[in-house]
């Protein structure tokens, strides 16, 4: 069989492919639907593969009590026999189980000549499975160690650089923390599924009210949700325990919307409030409210409606939020990273190269030498300005420097540089008050529709705006290329707009994206003025 060569020591450019595979999955995971986690896992899995030149790449999962560890997700080079996913990890390789679970070191095998003596009861496994080279990685989540990364060659030996597996890890840890969402997201899906299905089939947490009559009635349920006191559960004192118990920074939101029910402005509401319980303290509340009669005046006079505690929804929620930020906050690392190294270490490398041929070029005793000593030095200082470029793209040191306003000026002018757009601003300096996550989001979304024009929409003038609206700050970008049509069915869903949905969700903004063909688009976001936030 044709001898693979190993694969080489560890270069820049390699580094950076590897930390751009961390930086797209994360982007990948962070806008995966619960459904959609498993099969992105398996592309990032593959393209560990194709990066190590490897056979076999899988995640594994281990039970609690570290008994057994089975393949979870996996993927194959082609001919290469596949390992049955029941099979128990464990008892096939106790020596290297034991390395990882117990000790919760790699277990790293560049050829079998590796094994410790220690390991030889498990020898005739590896040699069965055909490996070559071995890389099992402990992945921890929380205190516990429940998954694994594998990765198996059969064809070559392989080394495994300390570099690369400590960011191997990085990547685990965004398997396991995406796994762990999903399992919750479907845990909550199903709880509140069963807690509708009760509330449809056996009217929980249900009252009425009769305004005419003075009378309330409502069930077990009900009064638990709200803690009302057995005393306080005749007429409308109900109503009145219930009205003075909601949150004082919500209360005066419930009761107006609640007076438009009363005044005929509407037939029904539904809200989501803050509810202080009596003995549970602060919860949330999904309440839902029908008009069942008015008088000949059209005032309320009776209605009927459905309470449901959505407290640990709303918990869920916000940890789904705090693990999507943490996403977005290690890609910014990552990104920050990247374009310190291309930018202290490349660029400065580029330059030196660059005074070498123009030396060269001085120094050359025929024209044709110099004219060719001027291309090589010309084409490195275009490399070097191109470095530069992409430096900028990770991460504008700008934007941490001089604020928004300057870094939306320093994009918009590396646009019109290109010179195929032309690029006019009207910047609102107020932009610059905006809390450090907000105007990361704006500059962000900014800087992918900027591309989005450059790459997309042959357009010739892209108007860039920031304004003062709605206490907080609007970012438009408006250009009169092409366009699209956004209800289409094939409409591109990228990556770029879903980070740009998320980005803003998290800062509590909104994003409307307005194109029709031959028309242009507009990419619109707004976020609160949250002076200072962090």
């Amino acid at each position: 069989m044709l001898e693979i060569p190993p694969h080489p020591s560890l270069k820049m450019d390699e580094r950076l492919e590897f930390e751009t595979l961390i930086s797209d999955t994360s982007a990948t995971l962070m806008a995966a639907s619960p459904e959609q986690v498993d099969s992105a896992i398996e592309r990032a899995l593959e393209r560990v593969r194709e990066f190590f030149r490897a056979d076999r790449c899988g995640l594994l999962s281990v039970d609690a009590d570290r008994t057994a560890a089975h393949v979870r997700l996996a993927c194959y080079a082609e001919g290469v026999s596949r390992v049955p996913s029941d099979v128990n990890m464990v008892d096939v390789f106790p020596w290297a189980a034991r390395k990882v679970l117990v000790e919760r070191v790699p277990v790293r095998v560049s050829t079998l000549a590796d094994l410790p003596p220690e390991a030889s009861p498990e020898r005739p496994s590896w040699e069965a499975m055909g490996i070559r080279s071995c890389l099992l990685l402990p992945i921890e989540t929380g205190d516990a160690i429940r998954h694994l990364i594998v990765i198996h060659t059969v064809h070559h030996k392989q080394d495994w650089p300390d570099a690369l597996v400590t960011r191997l890890r990085v990547l685990g840890e965004l398997f396991a923390g995406c796994l762990d969402r999903k399992e919750m997201v479907t845990e909550l899906r199903e709880t509140e599924a069963r807690l509708s299905s009760g509330a449809d089939l056996a009217g929980l947490a249900h009252y009425e009210l009769d305004y005419a009559r003075g009378v309330s009635s409502a069930d077990d349920r009900f009064f638990d949700i709200c803690g009302t006191p057995p005393d306080e559960r005749q007429g409308l004192q109900a109503l009145r325990f219930w009205m003075e118990h909601i949150h004082p920074d919500d209360r005066p939101r419930v009761l107006d919307t609640r007076e438009l029910l009363h005044d005929g402005s509407m037939d029904r509401f539904e809200t989501e409030y803050r509810y202080v319980h009596p003995t549970r303290g602060q919860r949330w509340i999904h309440h839902l409210a029908r008009v069942s009669r008015r008088d000949a005046a059209g005032r309320l006079a009776a209605s009927y409606g459905v309470f449901r505690d959505i407290t640990e929804g709303k918990r869920a929620d916000e940890e789904l939020a705090d693990l999507n930020r943490r996403l977005i906050r290690a890609q910014e690392e990552e990104r920050a990273m990247i374009a310190r190294e291309l930018h202290d270490d490349v660029t400065q490398r580029l330059a030196v190269l660059a005074i070498d041929a123009g030396r060269a070029e001085i120094a050359a005793t025929s024209g044709e030498q110099a004219e060719a000593m001027r291309a090589l030095r010309e084409e490195l200082v275009r490399v070097s300005e191109d470095v530069h470029s992409l430096a900028y793209q990770l991460h504008s040191s700008v934007l941490e420097e001089l604020g928004l306003v300057e870094a939306l000026r320093a994009a918009s002018e590396r646009l019109g540089r290109r010179g195929r757009v032309e690029v006019p601003l009207d910047l609102d300096p107020r932009a610059d008050l905006l809390g450090r996550d907000e105007a990361l989001c704006l500059f962000r979304v900014a800087q992918e529709a900027l591309n989005n024009v450059a790459r997309h929409s042959r357009a010739r003038v892209a108007r860039v705006a920031v304004q003062s609206m709605d206490g907080g700050i609007l970012l438009a970008v408006r250009d009169d290329g092409v366009g699209f049509d956004p209800a289409s069915p094939g409409t591109r869903k990228t990556l770029g707009l879903a980070s740009m949905r998320e980005r803003l969700r998290l800062v509590h903004g909104t994003l409307d994206i307005e194109s029709a063909p031959g028309q242009g688009t507009a990419v619109i976001a707004w976020v609160p003025a949250r002076e200072g936030s962090s």
